[in-house]
Order: C-alpha cells, then sequence, then structure tokens
C-alpha cells in the first residue's frame, strides 16, 4: 500500500513539473479575464468622458482616439498583475454602441416659444391628493363597484375604467374619488392624540378623479384621468370643484424666534398615516376657517421640551447620564423639572392648501429636522416672491421703407405712378399711407397714383405702419410741369377771343348739378388742367317763372364741384348771372390767358 502510494506521488509530481515547463512565464503571460476586463473598461472610460461632465463638441469636429496611456512601471504587487502590459486603446469606431455617450450628438434647438412659465407652488399632485379631515358629513354621489377587469382585478388606477353606481351617474360628469379611513392602530403618537382627532371629525382620502363617458344600464363608465392611490369598490365620488391652488412666498426661519402672538395650533396627522413628516409632505391641523386660517397661510412648526418631557418615548434618551465619566464635578440639571425653562425650538414651516371649519390641510415647505406628530404649530408673516426678472429681449426693429415714381416729370392732366416696398421684421404686417404736397393722392395698398392740378414740384411722403405702431417714412419727388396750350385756346382761334365749352342744363326750379352736368364739367376740368393759364367764367341763368337768385346759384354750384372735386384753384373761375333769363341752365365760357377782361 505503501508503495502504491509513492508511486502515485512520484508521478504527480512529474506530470506538475511537465506543467510548469510547457507554461510562460508570468511577465508574458494576458491577465486574467476579470483583470483584462477590468483594464478594458478603464481604457474606455479614459477615452470617453461620461455623458454628465462631458460638454457636446462642435459639429465639425472629427471624434480623436485617445492617446494610448504610458505602461506603467512596475510595484511591488503579485506576479499576475505586475507586469501586464496596457491595453491598446480601442479605436472609435469599434466602440460599441452601450459605450458610445450621447453627448456626442448635437443638441438641437429650442425655440424660444417653447417656454413655459413654471408656476411656484404646489404641484397639482399636492393639491388634489392631500385629503383632508372634516366633521361635517360627506354625501356620496356615486359608489365604486368594480373595475373593468373583475373579477380578475378590483384595484384601479391611473387610466383605469371602473364603472360608478348612484342616481346622479350622468354622461361627462367629472367626479372626485374619496374613501373613509381610519387608524387601525390605536397607540398615540402623543397625549390625548385619539381624543383629538375625534372631535375633530373624520379623515377622507383623495384617491383621484374619475370622468363618466358612457352610462349602461344606468351604470357609469368612468375612466380614472388622474389618480392618487389604488380604487377599490366601496369608494365613493363627489362632484368635483376646483381646490385653491396658493403660490409660495417668503418668509424668514428662526430657529429661535420670538413667539409671534398669532393663531397657535398643533399636527395631529400625517398623510399615509405616518409619525415622522420631512419636507414635501401633507399634516393635517387642528385649526381652520373658525380660527381665521386661509390657504396660502404659513405656520411655524414648534418643539418645546416639556412636550419632549411629557412624552414617554421622546423622554428615554433624557434617561441615560448626560456626563463623561471623566468629568470631576458633572452637572446635576434635572431635564424633567428645568424642561419648560428651556428655549422654545422652530422646526420646520408649512403652507395651508386647504380648510374646513375646523381643521386644515398643509405641506410642509421646509424642514431642517424630522417633524413630529404633537408638534405646536404658530402663524407666521410671508410675503409674496418678487416677479421673475425678465431677461433682456432685443429692441423691436421699425419697418423699413423705399419708394419709387414711375414718371419723376409730368405734365398738368398727366399722372405719375408710385410704388412702395416695406419690409417689417418676421412676424408683423405692414400698412402703407401716402400724403401729397399738391394735387391728389389715391392709395391703393403699397401702390399710390398721383394727379396734379397746378405746375410746380409735388413731394409725396409714404409712411410704413406695423403691428406694434413701429413706423418709417420715405419721400419721392415729382415735377409738374405746364400742359401745351389747348386746341380751343388762341393759337386755334386765331386770336385771344373767349370760347364757349359746353351747355349745362338743369332742372325746372333746381340748382343740382346732376351726372350729365358733371360728365361735362369733369371735360372742363381737365381743360383747365392742360391750359394752367386759362381760366373759366360760368354763367347761370333761369325760366322765366323761375326766382332770379336760381341762375347765380346754380353757377355757383357747377363752381363748387370743379373746386371741391376736381381741384380746381377758385380764383381761376367766375360766376355771374345772365343779364336776361334765357332758361334753365349754366353756359361754360373759357377765357385764354392775355384775353381781355370779359362783361
Amino acid at each position: 500500500m505503501r508503495n502504491l502510494l509513492a508511486a502515485f506521488l512520484l508521478v504527480a509530481t512529474a506530470a506538475f513539473a511537465q506543467d510548469q515547463t510547457s507554461t510562460p512565464p508570468p511577465a508574458q503571460s494576458n491577465p486574467a479575464p476579470e483583470t483584462q476586463n477590468q483594464q478594458q473598461n478603464q481604457q474606455q472610460n479614459q477615452q470617453v468622458t461620461p455623458p454628465a461632465q462631458q460638454p457636446a463638441p462642435e459639429p465639425a469636429a472629427p471624434q480623436q482616439p485617445a492617446p494610448q496611456q504610458p505602461e506603467p512601471q512596475p510595484a511591488p504587487q503579485p506576479p499576475a498583475t505586475q507586469q501586464a502590459p496596457a491595453p491598446a486603446p480601442v479605436p472609435p469606431q469599434a466602440a460599441s454602441p452601450d459605450t458610445t455617450p450621447k453627448q456626442l450628438q448635437p443638441r438641437p434647438s429650442v425655440a424660444t416659444t417653447n417656454k413655459i412659465e413654471r408656476f411656484n407652488g404646489p404641484t397639482i399632485s399636492d393639491v388634489y391628493c392631500s385629503g383632508f379631515i372634516t366633521k361635517q358629513q360627506i354625501h356620496a354621489s356615486a359608489t365604486v363597484i368594480d373595475d373593468s377587469r373583475a373579477p380578475e382585478q378590483v384595484r384601479s388606477a391611473d387610466r383605469s375604467y371602473i364603472y360608478l353606481s348612484g342616481r346622479d351617474v350622468e354622461e361627462g360628469r367629472e367626479y372626485l374619488l374619496l374613501r373613509l379611513t381610519h387608524d387601525p392602530n390605536h397607540n398615540q403618537s402623543y397625549p390625548g392624540q385619539l381624543a383629538t382627532l375625534g372631535n375633530l371629525g373624520d379623515l377622507y382620502q383623495d384617491l383621484g378623479r374619475a370622468k363618466i363617458i358612457a352610462v349602461r344600464k344606468k351604470i357609469g363608465v368612468a375612466v380614472v384621468e388622474s389618480g392618487c392611490s389604488e380604487i377599490l369598490p366601496g369608494d365613493f365620488a363627489v362632484p368635483f370643484q376646483e381646490r385653491p391652488r396658493p403660490e409660495f412666498k417668503q418668509t424668514s426661519f428662526e430657529q429661535f424666534a420670538v413667539p409671534t402672538g398669532k393663531t397657535k395650533g398643533r399636527i395631529v396627522l400625517a398623510q399615509d398615516l405616518g409619525t415622522l413628516v420631512g419636507a414635501r409632505r401633507i399634516v393635517y391641523l387642528n385649526v381652520g376657517e373658525a380660527q381665521g386660517v386661509k390657504p396660502g397661510d404659513y405656520f411655524r412648526a414648534l418643539r418645546d421640551y416639556a412636550s419632549i418631557a411629557d412624552n414617554p418615548a421622546e423622554a428615554l434618551p433624557f434617561k441615560a447620564p448626560p456626563y463623561d465619566p471623566t468629568q470631576k464635578n458633572p452637572p446635576k440639571f434635572q431635564f424633567r423639572a428645568h424642561a419648560g425653562e428651556l428655549p422654545i425650538r422652530a422646526i420646520g414651516e408649512l403652507m395651508v392648501l386647504s380648510t374646513t371649519p375646523n381643521t386644515a390641510t398643509a405641506l410642509t415647505t421646509y424642514v431642517p429636522e424630522d417633524i413630529h406628530l404633537g408638534d405646536t404649530i404658530e402663524m407666521i408673516d410671508s410675503t409674496p416672491f418678487p416677479p421673475p426678472e425678465v431677461a433682456a429681449t432685443a429692441a423691436a426693429l421699425p419697418p423699413t421703407i423705399n419708394c419709387s415714381v414711375s414718371r419723376s416729370t409730368i405734365q398738368v392732366g398727366e399722372s405719375a405712378n408710385i410704388t412702395c416696398n416695406g419690409v417689417a421684421e418676421e412676424g408683423h404686417t405692414l400698412a402703407y399711407s401716402y400724403q401729397a404736397s399738391a394735387g391728389q393722392i389715391t392709395p391703393r395698398d403699397n401702390r399710390a397714383t398721383l394727379t396734379p392740378n397746378a405746375p410746380g414740384p409735388i413731394t409725396v411722403t409714404a409712411t410704413a405702419v406695423d403691428d406694434r405702431n413701429l413706423s418709417a417714412q420715405t419721400t419721392v419727388n415729382v415735377d409738374v410741369q405746364s400742359a401745351p396750350v389747348s386746341p380751343t385756346s388762341a393759337e386755334t382761334a386765331g386770336t385771344l377771343t373767349p370760347s364757349m365749352l359746353n351747355e349745362l342744363t338743369f332742372k325746372s326750379d333746381s340748382s343740382r348739378v346732376d351726372n350729365r352736368a358733371k360728365a361735362e364739367l369733369d371735360d372742363d376740368a381737365l381743360r383747365l388742367q392742360r391750359d394752367a393759364n386759362a381760366t373759366l367764367i360760368i354763367e347761370g341763368s333761369a325760366n322765366p317763372s323761375e326766382n332770379e337768385a336760381l341762375a347765380l346759384q346754380r353757377a355757383e354750384n357747377a363752381k363748387t364741384y370743379l373746386t371741391r372735386s376736381k381741384g380746381i384753384d377758385p380764383t381761376r373761375i367766375q360766376t355771374r348771372a345772365a343779364q336776361t333769363k334765357t332758361g334753365a341752365k349754366v353756359v361754360v365760357v373759357m377765357v385764354p390767358a392775355g384775353a381781355p377782361p370779359q362783361q
């Protein structure tokens, strides 16, 4: 037996020696798989900065591989890792999608029109998922009887379909879902808690909001539009009513503040029946509308040492020796006897969300240390936050305008077209207006037509006004020259003698210039515009049976039409009544320049 064991050991020793001879030395061996993976991850981390710390690169800059790290110097470490060479850097194109940082892609630009103003106050969930305590009886309009997936599932959540039963079930109505709750644990968090809660009323838990989308067989099918917690059969619904959503305000927190002397109360319960309350948690107070409390009021949570001494659980730490064994003369302070002499500490602040006649639901806003049930509260002053600073915006640019004229030199009786081109900032519109120093201007959007009535220079001012009442102006000049002498002038007649242009007829006992007479006067006005030196004589007449004053009135009305409607200078027109009554008419006579005065 011993010989067999010795032979076996000899064979095993020879095999081990042969294996050591064929195995390369540690300095040339590859690292273990775990070590190799760690080194490769370190190398990739050196090449690629984590997305949270790497700035977005320039779009045109190509990704460069990180330079190879120098080989570390040998250190007194185990042979397996002492001389392991540094692995070659991984090229960028070989990187897996999981290790490619998202920050290497250019960030999309966000338009300024996508900005929204953030509401500085409680969230919608804080307001409509906070619950309340009240003594008033809540009358249910409907009751939850099941989930649409029953019987496999009876617990409903957000966007679930539930069935409501009640006399007020009607399609399109919105409801608040509530649950009447109680604390199955009858232990008190502070002395007198159960009696206080019994006097304040019942706790109702907010479950969410639902809207009835259909009524089938007197059963309402409702969708849970926003859920706070699971909804169970037996929960009930009341008509939805908007709740106040106050904004946060500024306060001055002082840990050892002087009492304000305002409304005081106590934190009697916390949401979800918690006993230690942190920041942004819902608590319930034993003060409400009857004590002058309203949504948006701020309270300071206080803790006095007397209440700690009276609480068996919180007073336990004070039973331990407060001194160190090395103290030669340790203090003999009796905490329970002198607790009322110590200052009161402020341990947090809270804001009222909603109220009932004798209770309030509040949200903790600042909690440097945990608030306990039973801590006292005191109303404090608060001021609204100043409005946010409006970022400086670039000054609005007024529009620009330039105009051109079809003919800068025209004669009396001709017209010139003016075309304007206005440019406003993007998103704004323009309106055009025109004003001429002489003659008549007829506007039409960004164009206008100038009709002069006398020779001389005319300046046309064009104005472009945008929808912000910002404007720009420019001017164009038109030179108006006298027209050549008309064929009715002395050049045609051979002598400087007046000539009758036309005869206007009127109705009996009327001095009104009708449309037919206006058409003839239009021709007379055109002749005056062509011959700027000529004048007109308008002689009115009447029937023997008509009033003599009617003759002159007919001549004056014809002159008024020429001066007001056609822009003829009144000094170029002479009116008179005929010496004899020759009929209900007006005779228009043109007098060329240089003709002797007419009688």
